[in-house]
């Protein structure tokens, strides 16, 4: 029997694959419609969930993501990582940009920025009435030092896993951060038992 249900996963590079690992990632696990970006900053995150609600997904996943990325003409950078950027920016650009965050960039700003993102959008997924669950991700992570609470008003919502605890492979690929096959497998699982 075909179930009409949808699920949609909406986020970074946490919700990605990698053609060249043998590892099957968690979301391939799942009956789902995925739009997640490598790099995506939370207003991308956020425009893709609007896209999930308009679609009248039946469950949405949302991964959010570190205040430190950004978009620029549908490309997506992280300013810690300007050099090895996907977007392609030429010598000058990179330089600029460095010389931007170095003398303009306040942390406590883009804290906020994000802040007001993320509640806005889930908020919105409150008010669609579609059932969803959401991780922090990097958004203000315990590996950056943060201690504060954020987004406790959803924490009904609030999935068991932050895959952002997880991340081990950096230095393998930038894009495919987990490469535990049991993690993977244990994610899977607990969102097909929520969906």
């Amino acid at each position: 029997m075909v179930s009409d249900k949808t699920t949609y996963i909406c986020g970074d590079s946490f919700g990605i694959d990698d053609p060249h690992s043998t590892i099957l990632p968690w979301h391939k696990e799942l009956k789902s419609v995925n739009l997640c970006k490598n790099c995506a900053p939370n207003l991308y995150i956020s425009k893709q969930v609007d896209i999930a609600i308009r679609s009248q997904a039946s469950f949405i996943i949302v991964l959010f993501t570190s205040i430190m990325r950004q978009e620029w003409k549908d490309t997506f950078f992280t300013f810690n990582a300007i050099d090895n950027s996907p977007a392609k920016f030429n010598s000058n650009q990179i330089n600029t940009l460095k010389n931007y965050y170095v003398d303009f960039f306040e942390v406590e700003n883009e804290i906020l920025k994000n802040k007001c993102i993320i509640e806005s959008t889930l908020q919105n997924l409150v008010d669609s009435g579609i059932p969803f669950l959401f991780d922090q991700g990097g958004f203000e992570h315990a590996k950056f030092g943060a201690t504060a609470e954020y987004f406790t008003k959803y924490n009904k919502h609030r999935s068991k896993y932050n895959l952002w605890d997880y991340g081990d492979s950096v230095d393998k690929t930038p894009a495919f951060h987990i490469a535990d096959q049991q993690i993977h497998n244990r994610v899977a699982e607990y969102y097909r038992e929520q969906t």
